[in-house]
């Protein structure tokens, strides 16, 4: 049994934007990231790209996201 560390979301966040900084440069002016609980554990939202650079970094920082749901829990109440 693999065991994820929680992380806050204000945490997941700025996990995900340090590491997509790191693999695709600076984070793009006025794109925006939500994340939340969701069915499955948590889950973050990207605002809509304005440029096709844009949609590049945000399919990535997706695929990112989609990486780190599976080392991180989000430490968040449980009803």
């Amino acid at each position: 049994m693999s065991v994820r560390a929680f992380k806050t979301a204000n945490e997941l966040q700025d996990i995900i934007v340090e590491q997509a900084r790191t693999l695709h440069g600076p984070w793009p002016s006025g794109m925006t990231m939500f994340v939340f609980d969701d069915a499955y554990g948590w889950s973050a939202s990207i605002s809509r790209p304005i440029s096709e650079a844009d949609n590049f970094y945000r399919t990535r920082t997706l695929d990112l996201i989609g990486t780190l749901k599976v080392r991180y829990d989000l430490d968040a109440p449980r009803l």
